[in-house]
Protein backbone atom coordinates (compact mmCIF):
# COMPACT_ATOMS: atom_id res chain seq x y z
CA UNK A 1 0.00 0.00 0.00
CA UNK A 2 1.49 3.39 -0.97
CA UNK A 3 2.82 5.56 1.81
CA UNK A 4 0.76 8.68 2.66
CA UNK A 5 3.64 10.95 1.62
CA UNK A 6 3.88 9.17 -1.73
CA UNK A 7 0.17 9.66 -2.27
CA UNK A 8 0.52 13.38 -1.52
CA UNK A 9 3.39 13.66 -4.01
CA UNK A 10 1.31 11.95 -6.68
CA UNK A 11 -1.56 14.34 -6.05
CA UNK A 12 0.80 17.32 -6.24
CA UNK A 13 2.20 16.10 -9.56
CA UNK A 14 -1.32 15.59 -10.90
CA UNK A 15 -2.30 19.10 -9.81
CA UNK A 16 0.79 20.60 -11.47
CA UNK A 17 0.13 18.74 -14.71
CA UNK A 18 -3.49 19.88 -14.66
CA UNK A 19 -2.34 23.46 -14.07
CA UNK A 20 0.07 23.28 -17.00
CA UNK A 21 -2.65 21.94 -19.28
CA UNK A 22 -5.01 24.74 -18.17
CA UNK A 23 -2.34 27.28 -19.08
CA UNK A 24 -1.93 25.73 -22.53
CA UNK A 25 -5.65 25.73 -23.29
CA UNK A 26 -6.33 29.17 -21.80
CA UNK A 27 -3.28 31.13 -22.90
CA UNK A 28 -0.73 29.39 -25.09
CA UNK A 29 -2.74 28.60 -28.19
CA UNK A 30 -4.17 32.12 -28.73
CA UNK A 31 -0.82 33.66 -27.83
CA UNK A 32 0.95 31.44 -30.35
CA UNK A 33 -1.34 32.62 -33.11
CA UNK A 34 -0.85 36.24 -32.09
CA UNK A 35 2.93 35.96 -31.95
CA UNK A 36 3.18 34.43 -35.39
CA UNK A 37 0.76 36.91 -36.96
CA UNK A 38 2.59 39.86 -35.40
CA UNK A 39 6.02 38.55 -36.30
CA UNK A 40 4.98 37.69 -39.81
CA UNK A 41 3.57 41.18 -40.26
CA UNK A 42 6.75 42.79 -38.91
CA UNK A 43 9.16 40.73 -41.00
CA UNK A 44 7.00 40.99 -44.08
CA UNK A 45 6.76 44.79 -43.82
CA UNK A 46 10.52 45.29 -43.52
CA UNK A 47 11.17 42.78 -46.28
CA UNK A 48 8.65 44.50 -48.52
CA UNK A 49 10.25 47.88 -47.85
CA UNK A 50 13.84 46.74 -48.40
CA UNK A 51 13.51 44.21 -51.18
CA UNK A 52 10.37 44.96 -53.14
CA UNK A 53 12.24 45.67 -56.36
CA UNK A 54 14.38 42.53 -56.22
CA UNK A 55 11.63 40.02 -55.44
CA UNK A 56 9.46 38.40 -58.08
CA UNK A 57 6.01 39.81 -58.55
CA UNK A 58 4.57 36.30 -58.37
CA UNK A 59 6.00 35.63 -54.89
CA UNK A 60 4.79 38.94 -53.48
CA UNK A 61 1.31 38.48 -54.90
CA UNK A 62 1.08 34.94 -53.55
CA UNK A 63 2.18 36.10 -50.13
CA UNK A 64 -0.35 38.94 -50.11
CA UNK A 65 -3.08 36.46 -50.96
CA UNK A 66 -1.97 34.21 -48.10
CA UNK A 67 -1.99 37.08 -45.59
CA UNK A 68 -5.44 38.21 -46.69
CA UNK A 69 -6.81 34.69 -46.44
CA UNK A 70 -5.30 33.81 -43.06
CA UNK A 71 -6.11 37.16 -41.46
CA UNK A 72 -9.72 36.01 -41.07
CA UNK A 73 -10.90 35.15 -37.58
CA UNK A 74 -11.55 31.56 -38.62
CA UNK A 75 -11.12 29.41 -41.69
CA UNK A 76 -13.31 26.56 -42.85
CA UNK A 77 -11.87 23.46 -44.48
CA UNK A 78 -11.90 24.96 -47.95
CA UNK A 79 -10.14 28.09 -46.66
CA UNK A 80 -7.43 26.02 -44.98
CA UNK A 81 -6.97 23.99 -48.16
CA UNK A 82 -6.64 27.18 -50.19
CA UNK A 83 -4.10 28.56 -47.72
CA UNK A 84 -2.09 25.35 -47.82
CA UNK A 85 -2.04 25.45 -51.62
CA UNK A 86 -0.59 28.96 -51.54
CA UNK A 87 1.96 27.95 -48.89
CA UNK A 88 3.06 24.98 -51.00
CA UNK A 89 3.38 27.17 -54.09
CA UNK A 90 5.48 29.79 -52.29
CA UNK A 91 7.82 27.22 -50.78
CA UNK A 92 8.16 25.24 -54.02
CA UNK A 93 8.69 28.23 -56.31
CA UNK A 94 10.44 30.68 -53.97
CA UNK A 95 12.03 28.44 -51.35
CA UNK A 96 15.09 30.64 -50.72
CA UNK A 97 13.13 33.79 -49.91
CA UNK A 98 11.78 35.22 -46.68
CA UNK A 99 8.32 34.70 -48.16
CA UNK A 100 8.90 30.94 -47.88
CA UNK A 101 10.02 31.23 -44.24
CA UNK A 102 6.98 33.26 -43.31
CA UNK A 103 4.67 30.93 -45.20
CA UNK A 104 6.07 28.09 -43.07
CA UNK A 105 5.29 30.03 -39.89
CA UNK A 106 1.75 30.61 -41.08
CA UNK A 107 1.45 26.90 -41.83
CA UNK A 108 2.36 26.18 -38.20
CA UNK A 109 -0.23 28.65 -36.96
CA UNK A 110 -2.93 27.06 -39.09
CA UNK A 111 -2.02 23.65 -37.71
CA UNK A 112 -2.35 24.97 -34.14
CA UNK A 113 -5.72 26.47 -35.01
CA UNK A 114 -6.79 23.02 -36.24
CA UNK A 115 -5.49 21.40 -33.00
CA UNK A 116 -2.94 19.43 -35.02
CA UNK A 117 0.13 20.03 -32.87
CA UNK A 118 2.30 17.33 -34.51
CA UNK A 119 1.77 19.07 -37.86
CA UNK A 120 2.67 22.42 -36.27
CA UNK A 121 5.86 20.86 -34.88
CA UNK A 122 6.82 19.53 -38.31
CA UNK A 123 6.19 22.92 -39.93
CA UNK A 124 8.30 24.75 -37.35
CA UNK A 125 11.12 22.24 -37.64
CA UNK A 126 11.06 22.69 -41.41
CA UNK A 127 11.40 26.45 -41.00
CA UNK A 128 14.32 26.05 -38.60
CA UNK A 129 16.12 23.73 -41.01
CA UNK A 130 15.48 25.67 -44.21
CA UNK A 131 15.85 29.30 -43.13
CA UNK A 132 19.22 31.08 -43.12
CA UNK A 133 17.80 34.01 -41.11
CA UNK A 134 18.70 34.02 -37.41
CA UNK A 135 15.57 35.90 -36.33
CA UNK A 136 13.25 33.52 -38.14
CA UNK A 137 15.02 30.45 -36.72
CA UNK A 138 14.78 31.92 -33.22
CA UNK A 139 11.09 32.70 -33.61
CA UNK A 140 10.39 29.22 -34.97
CA UNK A 141 12.35 27.72 -32.06
CA UNK A 142 10.29 29.62 -29.48
CA UNK A 143 7.06 28.46 -31.04
CA UNK A 144 8.38 24.92 -31.36
CA UNK A 145 9.05 24.85 -27.60
CA UNK A 146 5.51 26.03 -26.95
CA UNK A 147 4.03 23.41 -29.27
CA UNK A 148 6.13 20.66 -27.67
CA UNK A 149 4.85 21.79 -24.27
CA UNK A 150 1.31 21.62 -25.61
CA UNK A 151 1.96 17.95 -26.35
CA UNK A 152 3.08 17.33 -22.72
CA UNK A 153 6.74 17.12 -23.78
CA UNK A 154 8.07 19.57 -21.21
CA UNK A 155 11.59 18.16 -21.09
CA UNK A 156 11.87 18.30 -24.87
CA UNK A 157 10.49 21.85 -24.86
CA UNK A 158 13.10 22.88 -22.29
CA UNK A 159 15.86 21.41 -24.43
CA UNK A 160 14.59 23.31 -27.46
CA UNK A 161 14.40 26.57 -25.53
CA UNK A 162 17.88 26.23 -24.06
CA UNK A 163 19.36 25.54 -27.51
CA UNK A 164 18.20 28.92 -28.84
CA UNK A 165 20.22 32.09 -29.21
CA UNK A 166 17.50 34.68 -28.82
CA UNK A 167 17.82 38.30 -29.91
CA UNK A 168 17.05 40.86 -27.22
CA UNK A 169 13.67 41.58 -28.77
CA UNK A 170 12.57 37.98 -28.10
CA UNK A 171 14.04 37.61 -24.60
CA UNK A 172 10.78 38.42 -22.81
CA UNK A 173 8.88 35.86 -24.83
CA UNK A 174 11.58 33.31 -24.13
CA UNK A 175 11.31 33.96 -20.37
CA UNK A 176 7.54 33.56 -20.54
CA UNK A 177 7.81 30.20 -22.28
CA UNK A 178 10.42 29.08 -19.75
CA UNK A 179 7.91 29.83 -17.00
CA UNK A 180 5.28 27.70 -18.76
CA UNK A 181 7.76 24.83 -19.02
CA UNK A 182 8.90 25.11 -15.40
CA UNK A 183 5.30 24.93 -14.21
CA UNK A 184 4.69 21.82 -16.32
CA UNK A 185 7.77 20.28 -14.69
CA UNK A 186 6.36 21.06 -11.25
CA UNK A 187 8.85 23.85 -10.48
CA UNK A 188 6.48 26.54 -9.26
CA UNK A 189 9.16 28.83 -7.79
CA UNK A 190 11.13 28.71 -11.05
CA UNK A 191 7.95 29.34 -13.03
CA UNK A 192 7.12 32.42 -10.97
CA UNK A 193 10.67 33.72 -11.31
CA UNK A 194 10.70 33.21 -15.09
CA UNK A 195 7.34 34.92 -15.55
CA UNK A 196 8.41 37.86 -13.39
CA UNK A 197 11.58 38.08 -15.47
CA UNK A 198 9.42 38.13 -18.59
CA UNK A 199 7.42 41.05 -17.17
CA UNK A 200 10.63 42.95 -16.39
CA UNK A 201 12.14 42.28 -19.83
CA UNK A 202 8.92 43.32 -21.57
CA UNK A 203 8.96 46.63 -19.69
CA UNK A 204 12.64 47.11 -20.48
CA UNK A 205 11.98 46.65 -24.19
CA UNK A 206 8.65 48.51 -24.17
CA UNK A 207 6.72 45.39 -25.15
CA UNK A 208 3.35 44.02 -24.15
CA UNK A 209 2.90 40.37 -23.17
CA UNK A 210 -0.70 39.28 -22.85
CA UNK A 211 -1.56 36.85 -20.08
CA UNK A 212 1.57 37.04 -17.92
CA UNK A 213 -0.17 38.56 -14.91
CA UNK A 214 -2.99 36.06 -15.28
CA UNK A 215 -0.45 33.25 -15.07
CA UNK A 216 1.14 34.75 -11.96
CA UNK A 217 -2.29 35.22 -10.37
CA UNK A 218 -3.33 31.69 -11.32
CA UNK A 219 -0.28 30.28 -9.55
CA UNK A 220 -1.09 31.67 -6.11
CA UNK A 221 -4.48 29.97 -5.54
CA UNK A 222 -3.01 26.60 -6.56
CA UNK A 223 -0.31 26.92 -3.90
CA UNK A 224 -2.82 27.98 -1.26
CA UNK A 225 -5.12 25.00 -1.90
Amino acid sequence: MPHVADQLNIHEEDDQLAAAKRLWHNYAKPILGGIIIAAVGLFAWHWWQDHQQSQSEAASLQYQQLIQLTSQDSLDDSGRQAAQSIIDAIRDQHGDTLYADLAGMIQARLAVDANDLPAAERALNDVRKSSDRDEIRALAGLELARVQLGQDNAEEALGTLESLQLPEAMSARGAEIRGDIELALGNTDEARSAWQNAVNLAREHDQQLSGIQLKLDDLAPQEAS
